[in-house]
């Protein structure tokens, strides 16, 4: 019963601790009152006080959906913590999405079981070749993965774990250097499309079209010349020729 009646207080510090000071703030109290009773219905759950707990300093919005059903919104600053959908009727929360990262406690507790779950497996066993490999375990908790990555000079092997009701298993094998080049080549094609965009006689040319699309690719592999060019299903409008690294457009041609 002792044990019990910790447990009881513990919880009741934990909602405290996650409803925090922004249900007594002045931007709290300036949400509309059917808004207010959102926020706090959701901020002192049992199934989120605990996740806001881990964030102090958290604010909060919500709108309206439909009826009694309404939309919050948690934020740390500028970060976007995660979000929920109440029922002031009934008085309950729907649904909520509010990732945290592992306690310290978690950690130790999976760390061991991912190790051990990477060791069995046999596509991981035949890269890692029974050599020394550097380690590093990381936690997406947007994606709610664990993945662990073998580093050894310039080669590396990630393992990337999913769960089914606490058990753990393999959900792909992945080459870590290969996805950082192709992540690498997406930023660099981003920045294109935006430098050429931001040109003022492409903002001329692309006036007179309801729709139309940005292409980009490389001149060269280091991937700091980039031609980019904006389309119509029937046409191409205009052609940009970019450096990713200047900053700069360096040629412009239209048909």
């Amino acid at each position: 019963m002792k044990q019990v009646g910790v447990w009881i207080v513990f919880l009741a510090l934990l909602l405290a601790l996650g409803a925090g000071s922004f249900l007594s703030s002045p931007a709290f109290r300036r949400l509309e009152p059917e808004a207010q009773r959102a926020v706090a219905l959701a901020a002192r759950s049992r199934e989120i006080a605990p996740r806001l707990a881990r964030y102090p300093g958290w604010s909060a919005a919500a709108e309206r959906e439909d009826g009694p059903l309404w939309h919050v919104e948690f934020q740390l600053g500028e970060e976007w913590l995660g979000e929920a959908y109440v029922d002031l009727e009934a008085r309950e929360v729907r649904e909520f999405n509010l990732p945290v990262e592992p306690t310290p406690a978690e950690r130790a507790r999976i760390v061991p079981r991912l190790r051990k779950r990477a060791a069995a497996d046999p596509e991981v066993r035949a890269l890692l070749g029974g050599l020394d490999w550097d380690e590093e375990i990381t936690y997406d908790k947007w994606e709610d993965a664990w993945i662990v990555y073998y580093w050894r000079g310039e080669d590396g092997v990630g393992v990337r774990f999913g769960s089914d009701k606490g058990r753990l298993y393999v959900e792909g094998v992945f080459d870590p250097l290969a996805l950082e080049a192709e992540q690498a080549r997406r930023h660099a094609q981003d920045r294109a499309i935006q430098l050429a965009y931001q040109v003022e006689a492409v903002g001329r040319a692309l006036e007179p079209y309801d729709s139309w699309q940005a292409y980009a690719e490389p001149v060269a592999k280091d991937l700091q010349r980039w031609t980019v060019t904006f389309a119509t299903p029937d046409k191409t409008i205009v052609t940009v020729l970019v450096d990713t690294v200047s900053g700069r457009a360096l040629r412009l041609e239209t048909p």
